[in-house]
C-alpha cells in the first residue's frame, strides 16, 4: 500500500536523500542543485531540505512510503496563492514501473486540494525524455500544455491540473 509522510529534519532522511541522488537513473533526470556531482554532502541536503521540513511555509516535501518503507520523495511548493508545483520521484530501482508514483501523486493532488481550496492550477514539468515520469503525470490526471526550455537547457513539458 502506498501512502505519504512529510519528511522529517533527521540523518535517516537525509541518508535516504543522499542514497537516491546517487542513484545513476535518477541523476539523469533529478539534481540536488548542481548536475553530475556524484555523492551530495550530507550537510548540503540537511540544509536544503531541513530548510524546508521546518519552515513548512512555501516548500513542503514527503516520502513515498510502500508499507511504510520510503521508496521515494514528492514535494509541492507554492508558485502563487492560486498555483502549486510538483516533483516527484521513485528513489528504489526495484520499485520502478509498478504505478507506486502514480498512486503517490494521486494522493498528492487530493491532498492539496484539501489543504489549499483556494488553489486553482497544480502543474509539474518533466524532461521530455522521461518517458516514465510523463506517463505517469499523464495517468493520474495531468494535461499538456505546452513545452519549454528549462534553466539548464532541457526540454521540459508543463503539465497541469486545473480545479
Amino acid at each position: 500500500m502506498i501512502t505519504l509522510r512529510p519528511m522529517e529534519a533527521t540523518m535517516t532522511d537525509y541518508q535516504l536523500m543522499q542514497d537516491w541522488f546517487a542513484e545513476p537513473e535518477l541523476q539523469e533526470f533529478v539534481c540536488c542543485d548542481e548536475e553530475n556531482e556524484g555523492i551530495v554532502p550530507l550537510e548540503r541536503i540537511a540544509e536544503k531540505y531541513g530548510s524546508r521540513v521546518k519552515a513548512q511555509k512555501d516548500v513542503f516535501p514527503f516520502f513515498i512510503l510502500s508499507d511504510s518503507r520510503p521508496i521515494g520523495f514528492i514535494q509541492y511548493y507554492m508558485q502563487d496563492e492560486y498555483t502549486i508545483g510538483l516533483d516527484m520521484w521513485i528513489g528504489i530501482r526495484a520499485e520502478r514501473n509498478k504505478g507506486y508514483g502514480t498512486d503517490a501523486l494521486r494522493q498528492m493532488v487530493d491532498y492539496i486540494h484539501t489543504r489549499h481550496p483556494r488553489v486553482k492550477t497544480l502543474f509539474i514539468d518533466p524532461e521530455v525524455e522521461n518517458k516514465r515520469a510523463v506517463r505517469c503525470y499523464e495517468k493520474a490526471g495531468f494535461i499538456h500544455t505546452g513545452i519549454y526550455t528549462d534553466a539548464e537547457g532541457d526540454i521540459c513539458y508543463m503539465m497541469k491540473i486545473t480545479y
